[in-house]
This record gives C-alpha cells, sequence and structure tokens, in this order.
C-alpha cells in the first residue's frame, strides 16, 4: 500500500546532504534547493538523546527552536504543524526561498514559525534563546567567518541544558569525492548559468565513466561509482554540492577542536547508531578501545575505518557535565515505540524459538526470550503510538499469560527488557521518545490529516508526515488525502476513488498500479472501497492522521 510505513523514503542525500542555503544568495535565488524535511533533527529525537547522556533538555512540545539555514521552510514548517505550543524561527540568506516559506506559513494559518531572509552573521541579540539550535547542510558550505559565526550563536543563543545540531561533510571519506568536485568545478567554472552548470558537470562525469580504462580499477571505479551516485539526485543537489564556491569538509577531530574553542563540547551523533563501535566487529571494538584515550579518540578511529564522509553532531554547552554510558533507569522516563514487524511466521512467543523483527530496509532483530518478543509483539500492533515501559512490560506479560505480581524475578525480567530495548534502540529498531506525539493511530468517522501533509499533496507526490519522513503517494491516494478534512466521511472517499477509476479506465488518467489495475472482477465502488480501507489505515500507521 502506497501510504504504509514501508514507503517511507529515506531523508537527504545519498552520503551526505547538499546546503540548504548559505552560499551567496543568487545561486539559490535562481535555483532553490529541493523542499526537505529531516526527521533526526526533530528536537523529540534530540531530547532523547540528551536525556539518556545526563542532560536534563527542553520538553520538545514545549520548546523554542532556530535554524539556521532553513531554505523555504521545508524542515521547520512540518515541526511547526506537529508541535503547536513550540515556537520555532528560521533564516535564510536567500529572499525567494523565504518568500516561498512564508507564502505556505500563510497558507496554513501558522502562527508559531518565523521565517526571515537574513544573514547567519546578523544574528543578535533580539533573537534570544533557544532550546535547539539546527544547521542542517549549511557549516561546510559557507565561508570561515560564516562557520565562526554558526558556533557562536550556538554558544550565545542556547539555553544552558539545550542541543545544538549541526551537520559537515568529513574527511577522509570526502578526499576522493572532493577532487571529483574539483574536476567539475574546473569544467564548470566558465558558465554561469545554473542549467547550464548542471548540464555539463553531468556530461563530464558521463564522458569520464565512458573513457576510463576498465583496467584503471581504483580510479576508475571512483569516478563511475560517483556517476551512479549523482545520476540518480535532483540537478538541485549536484549544483549545491558539487558546484558552489564553498564546500571545506575536514575531520571529526578538527571539528570538535573548534566546537571546544567556541565554548562547546561533544554530545553525541543525531543517528546514535553510528557510534556503536562493536558494528565494526568484535575484533575491531577490541583494538579501537585500546588505542582510544577516550571517546572523541574513539569517534575518530571510527571515521577511518568507515571512510565517513558526512556527520551530523549533537552539541552542547562545555559546562554541561555528561554520561555517555547509557543508563537502563533513563528508558523508564521515556515513551517506547516500534514498527518493527515480525519478519518469521508466527511463533509461539512463549517458547525459546527464534522470531525475528524487522522494518523494510532497516536492521532486524532476533531473540528467543519470550517476554521480548511478546513486547515487540505489542509494540508493532500499536504502532505509531508510544507507551512507557511499565505499560509495555504489563502488555507483554499479560500476552504471555503471566501474573504482573511483583518479586526479585520480576525485577530482573525488567532489567533484561530494559537493556535489550537499549540495545535495540541503538540500532535503530525501536524508538524513544519524550512527549506524546499529537498523530492518531485510529481512523475516525470523518478523518482528518496533517494540513501540511494535504497542502504538499495537492502539489507533489511526496509529503511529510508529523515524524518529518517522506512518503510517496500514487495519484489516487494524494486525491484521497487532499480530502482528508475532517468534512468527507468514508463513504464520500470512497465515491471520488470510484470517479476517479471510472475516469482512469476510460483512458484520461494514468492507471499505473493503481486501484483500477487490481480486482478487475469487481466493481469500481467495491475496488474503492477496498482501497480507502487500506490506504486510510496506512496513513494511520504512517503518522499522517491528527485530531
Amino acid at each position: 500500500m502506497i501510504a504504509d510505513p514501508s514507503t517511507l523514503v529515506a531523508p537527504g542525500e545519498p552520503d551526505g546532504a547538499a546546503p540548504a542555503s548559505a552560499a551567496p544568495s543568487s545561486s539559490y535565488d535562481r535555483v532553490p534547493y529541493s523542499v526537505h524535511a529531516f526527521p533526526q533533527t526533530q528536537p523529540q529525537r534530540l531530547a532523547v538523546i540528551a536525556r539518556l547522556f545526563g542532560m536534563r533538555p527542553a520538553m520538545p512540545d514545549r520548546c523554542r527552536v532556530l535554524e539556521l539555514g532553513c531554505a523555504g521552510g521545508g524542515n521547520l514548517i512540518p515541526m511547526a504543524v506537529a508541535e503547536p505550543e513550540c515556537r520555532f524561527v528560521g533564516i535564510d540568506l536567500s529572499a525567494r526561498q523565504i518568500a516561498d516559506g512564508q507564502r505556505i506559513v500563510r497558507q496554513l494559518d501558522l502562527h508559531n514559525v518565523q521565517l526571515k531572509a537574513m544573514s547567519i552573521t546578523d544574528v543578535d541579540e533580539s533573537f534570544g534563546q533557544f532550546d535547539y539550535v539546527l544547521c542542517h547542510g549549511v557549516y561546510s558550505w559557507v565561508p570561515p567567518h560564516v562557520q565562526e559565526a554558526i558556533l557562536r550563536i550556538c554558544r550565545k543563543h542556547l539555553q544552558p541544558q539545550g542541543v545544538a545540531y549541526i551537520s559537515y561533510n568529513t574527511y577522509p571519506g570526502w578526499h576522493a569525492r572532493g577532487a571529483i568536485r574539483e574536476m567539475l568545478c574546473y569544467h564548470t567554472e566558465r558558465f554561469d548559468d545554473p542549467a547550464d552548470r548542471i548540464r555539463e558537470a553531468r556530461a563530464l562525469l558521463a564522458f569520464l565513466a565512458s573513457s576510463m580504462p576498465q583496467r584503471d580499477g581504483g580510479y576508475g571505479s571512483l569516478i563511475r561509482q560517483e556517476l551512479a551516485v549523482l545520476a540518480s539526485t535532483p540537478d538541485t543537489y549536484l549544483l549545491h554540492e558539487h558546484l558552489e564556491d564553498f564546500n571545506e569538509p575536514l575531520y571529526f577531530h578538527q571539528f570538535i577542536a573548534r566546537a571546544a574553542a567556541a565554548g562547546l563540547q561533544y554530545l553525541a551523533e543525531a543517528q546514535l547508531g553510528t557510534m556503536v563501535a562493536s558494528r565494526l566487529g568484535a575484533e575491531a571494538e577490541k583494538t579501537l578501545r585500546q588505542i582510544s584515550p577516550d571517546l572523541l579518540h574513539m569517534e575518530q578511529y571510527m571515521d577511518f575505518l568507515r571512510n565517513r564522509m558526512f556527520r551530523q553532531t549533537l552539541l552542547c554547552h562545555g559546562e554541561v557535565k555528561l554520561d555517555h554510558v547509557l543508563r537502563p533507569d533513563a528508558v523508564r522516563e521515556l515513551l517506547i515505540a516500534s514498527s518493527a514487524a515480525p519478519a518469521t511466521p508466527e511463533t509461539d512467543i512463549r517458547s525459546d524459538a527464534c522470531m525475528a523483527f524487522s522494518q523494510p530496509g532497516g536492521p532486524t532483530l532476533e531473540s528467543r526470550d519470550p517476554l521480548m518478543k511478546s513486547a515487540m509483539v505489542h509494540l508493532s500492533q500499536v504502532w505509531p503510538r508510544a507507551v512507557r515501559f511499565d505499560e509495555l512490560m504489563a502488555a507483554a506479560e499479560a500476552r504471555l499469560g503471566r501474573d504482573a505480581a511483583g518479586g526479585d524475578g520480576r525485577v530482573e525480567q525488567s532489567k533484561s527488557l530494559i537493556a535489550r530495548l537499549l540495545n535495540c534502540y541503538a540500532s535503530g529498531l525501536v524508538e524513544f521518545r519524550l512527549a506524546e506525539d499529537r498523530f492518531v493511530a485510529e481512523v475516525s468517522e470523518q478523518p482528518v490529516a496533517s494540513p501540511y501533509a494535504r497542502l504538499r499533496a495537492a502539489e507533489d507526490t511526496k509529503i511529510n508526515n508529523l515524524r518529518l519522513e517522506t512518503i510517496v503517494l500514487s495519484e489516487p491516494a494524494r486525491l484521497v488525502l487532499r480530502n482528508l478534512d475532517g468534512q468527507h466521511d468514508r463513504q464520500a472517499l470512497v465515491q471520488l476513488v470510484t470517479e476517479w477509476i471510472e475516469r482512469s479506465a476510460a483512458g484520461r488518467e494514468s492507471s499505473a498500479q493503481t486501484p483500477a489495475q487490481t480486482g478487475a472482477d469487481t466493481s469500481p465502488d467495491e475496488r474503492a472501497a477496498r482501497y480507502v480501507d487500506e490506504l486510510l489505515r496506512g496513513l494511520a500507521r504512517g503518522a499522517v492522521l491528527v485530531r
């Protein structure tokens, strides 16, 4: 089903992220950057990481957020829709992109978000303090004085327990890619029009790939690999990632040294799983722990091993006392959720038979522990809702037919379950949340979808749900979503799809893999009814529906 969570598209671009808008305004005014939302920047996710490592961050449903280089608000606006009690401020040098974002803000009648056309260097005391500062796809793509301003803003405008998110290109991975960027810049520097530069860059890459001797394995393979990556990326990514005047990768330890000089310290990575050394193998982990005197050295050595080219680093004030050991007790304060579904035939969860849980395109969990299997089954059934640990423990025990009475045995079992959930969180199979989400998991009589999703569905096949994830919709799905305004009941939605099927069958609309092609032995209204029911369930599980 088009709207099922299995169709979620990974955010960002391959192996990194093109800048939101940070270079001279002309390039972004002439070729605006693609609309993007980045789930990893959500205060909900940043707050959980900060809490796990000993901080007391602001609650993500009542906070102030500043985004530096917000482009047209593609990341900030869906946050503002999802969290009406928060306040959001975004700035960008591109007046055109800010105007586009302000138009959407007016259409949605949002009063908790401000978008301003200005330079990062002009942020002053009038902005006040923020609980979260976001800077995605900017730092590597601006000159040194703007990089200094970014860190200065994080120091001066971040609350004492605040969290800053900064992404940037890194070495050693960017050494090879940087050489290709230099070739593209050399070839396109004589062209002024962005369309000409994009066309010429793609032509050069194609020429290099086709003309490289096959026996030249290393260099030729590098060129062909880069061509394959760029062939699937939009023109805006190629232009703003590879052809801008500034693109300064640096080693992790260099970035952290700059942050320290500005009074900031390393908190974590937004993708926490990248910090887990055991993913590199037992022997590699053992050696890393022997040669790394601290966490910062460990992170740098892991970059060497992975040939890493992009980081999404979280910073906090240097005075904050951190504890980088994941403490099980912290889980009891959090809400727990998981979209991982059983990946093996139904197994008796009471037995010690192995049972697998997985997410589309994600990691897989295999467990023989009855309590863990029962907990994961429960989480998969209530997704996208999150539950507190005590509720999860009780539900898992009830599913196993166990008495929830206390005792030392139950205490040990709860500790074991928490430890397993922590491991799943680090691998991305389980989510932790600090605040209740505003989406609903049930389909009402007259469903209502996120107003931002409805607006996007009118303009594009891609929408953002309330978790900032991207979902790709078919034409009939877009039609239904645009009408999830609380004024249409199921029968009205079925009628809309029935009419669409009839038009499609008459050849007036595309019929590529649509309700018109499935169940041809049934009437259009029966096919439409099945489609609408399945779509609505998928939208509910996809965190698109609201109260």
